[in-house]
């Protein structure tokens, strides 16, 4: 059985070094179990997007969307990243995933919109004015408090705690306590405050990933 490498207290040069390697050689043992872990990443970011969205991907075009991204990241998506830790990678593979998979998400709506526009303008003239419930998105408001919601959307536009850090001018480490604080706080709620707050995170990551996406 393979060990995993311990990513967690590689230094930033060794794991640098992995990094090129899996660009130059993906046959190396260190290459393979690199690669392996950012598969499963993306797989896994693809599906929870589709999924939140309700998911209208299928299974083929998830695997598709997989295949598109790892595509990406090695042909030169890879090269410009300057990190030097898994967390740092993951976030900026997390970034392109995320990107990719709403691409698809509304290329599949507008299609799908396309094909119904006609039937669907006839029953709102039959029905009358009112909304469809499908037009409708209810965003609950999160039981934190302004400050650690208006912390959260900046590290969601930011990207990674890395990019805040260097944003805000302050280290990585402050970030990070900043970010096991708020989590401490969200540990802490009621079932009900936590589901709340669950919506209103995905609803705030939608409209980052939104706001910083290319049009088509």
């Amino acid at each position: 059985m393979k060990r995993q490498p311990d990513y967690k207290n590689m230094p930033p040069e060794v794991f640098r070094r992995q990094l090129r390697m899996l660009l130059a050689n993906r046959g190396t043992i260190e290459a393979a179990a690199l690669f392996d872990v950012m598969l499963r990443y993306i797989h896994k970011r693809v599906f929870n997007v589709s999924r939140t969205c309700g998911g209208h991907l299928s299974a083929s075009r998830i695997e598709e969307l997989v295949a598109d991204v790892l595509l990406q990241l090695m042909d030169g998506g890879l090269a410009r990243f300057r990190g030097g830790s898994l967390p740092e990678l993951l976030g900026f593979v997390r970034t392109i995933s995320d990107r990719s998979t709403w691409r698809a998400i509304r290329r599949f709506e507008r299609e799908r919109n396309a094909l119904s526009d006609a039937g669907v303008q006839n029953m709102d003239r039959w029905t009358g004015s009112s909304p469809r419930p499908d037009a409708m998105e209810l965003v609950p408001d999160s039981p934190l408090s302004v400050k650690d919601q208006a912390y959260l959307v900046s590290l969601l536009e930011a990207g990674s705690k890395a990019a805040l850090a260097r944003r805000v001018g302050v280290s990585r480490a402050a970030v990070t306590q900043r970010v096991q604080r708020i989590r401490q706080r969200i540990d802490a709620l009621s079932g009900h405050d936590r589901m709340a707050h669950d919506v209103w995170m995905t609803q705030e990551a939608r409209h980052a990933l939104e706001a910083t996406a290319p049009e088509l």
